[in-house]
């Protein structure tokens, strides 16, 4: 996925738990709530809202908080030069979630005059949460992947009950919360405080890992030491196809596709319908395979009713409904059958594109949020 859709990602997921909060908030309110219930009220929705969010947009590699994308630049995963851009998407969806969100309760969008109210306690309040929060992020990218949408959505929901601010260590919140009018917020002079107590607890999170985990973090690897996945087909056009998803899909530093051409045309390109989708998606074709290169992986596409496969070394084989690759309409079915298997390979690999402060991991690299 490429850098505008993965922050629209971002912008959305972003806008739709501030959504949850102050929604959650509001109806707490308009039902005669307590403080007790109200914060019940938040706690549960911001939990199941954010484990949904993670587990949908887990493929995209969403991280739905600048703290995380912080410490995932820290950890030498995200490059520090698209940082700025994350955070602008964050924040421009949680201040868009916002205003939703006032207009869903009738409540004008305005700064709010209160003299600020920040003090020691709640600027070590938000760093002890972000804290935590990478600590259960880090922890679980490392141990048991899979729950890490769980995990954190179930950290963030007991945050509303031992801490005063329902920032979520999130800063993002915490400049959409800024901008609203609401008794129960926090004043924009209080921002800089709990953003800069976020951002400390995730490096004190980040710099813990490294010490526990005995060393610097690992370097980048060199493209030697990259992962070389070859797609093969007896028909071109899926393989081709399946190596440009590949390589937008991985993590560049991990594994690459290339595209074996069919034996009847050694240097075939993809069929024009194959072809155009590649361009409308913006999709950069893969290298055709030079075989006096080794590869790690093989992959096999078998279409129904072709010959075959042709390489006595494939380790998978993915098997596809009859295709014609004359028209629009079979290259989309044609991606629509391969994304499934793609995510099925780069998660059991640990090849994804997006990761969230992440280590090495003792038996090769894990897949991250």
């Amino acid at each position: 996925m490429d850098l505008r859709r993965r922050l629209a990602t971002e912008a959305l997921g972003c806008g739709l738990v501030v959504v949850a909060l102050e929604g959650s908030h509001h109806v707490a309110e308009h039902l005669g709530a307590s403080a007790t219930e109200g914060r019940l009220f938040m706690s549960l929705s911001c939990g199941a809202v954010l484990a949904c969010l993670l587990w949908v947009l887990r493929p995209f590699g969403a991280h739905l908080n600048p703290a995380l994308t912080f410490a995932d630049a820290l950890g030498d995963r995200t490059p520090w030069r698209e940082v700025p851009l994350y955070a602008l998407a964050q924040l421009g969806g949680s201040l868009l979630g916002r205003l939703i969100a006032h207009g869903m309760s009738h409540e004008p969008l305005l700064l709010t005059s209160r003299p600020p109210a920040a003090d020691g306690a709640r600027f070590l309040t938000e760093m002890v949460a972000t804290f935590g929060l990478l600590v259960v992020v880090r922890g679980c990218v490392r141990t048991r992947p899979s729950a890490t949408p769980l995990a954190i959505a179930g950290y963030v929901a007991a945050t509303v009950w031992f801490t005063d601010s329902r920032s979520l260590a999130n800063p993002a919140l915490v400049l959409a919360r800024a901008a609203s009018a609401h008794v129960g917020v926090m004043n924009p002079l209080e921002a800089e405080s709990f953003v800069a107590a976020q951002l400390l607890g995730a490096a004190l999170a980040v710099f813990l890992f490294r010490w526990l985990l005995g060393g610097t973090p690992r370097p980048a690897p060199a493209a030697a030491a990259l992962e070389t996945v070859v797609f093969e087909c007896a028909e071109a056009g899926p393989a081709h196809l399946a190596a440009a998803l590949f390589n937008t899909l991985a993590h560049p530093e991990r594994a690459r596709a290339v595209a074996a051409p069919p034996p009847s045309a050694s240097d075939a390109g993809p069929p024009l319908a194959v072809a155009t989708l590649m361009r409308d998606l913006n999709l950069r074709p893969a290298p055709l395979r030079d075989r006096g290169v080794p590869a790690s992986h093989y992959v096999l596409i078998e279409v129904a009713g072709q010959a075959p496969g042709m390489d006595a070394r494939v380790r998978e084989r993915w098997s596809l409904p009859a295709l014609s690759l004359l028209d629009e309409a079979s290259a989309r079915a044609l991606q629509a059958a391969l994304k499934p298997r793609l995510h099925q390979l780069l998660a059991r690999r640990g090849w994804e594109r997006l990761h969230v402060v992440s280590g090495p991991a003792p038996e090769g690299p894990r897949a991250l949020t």
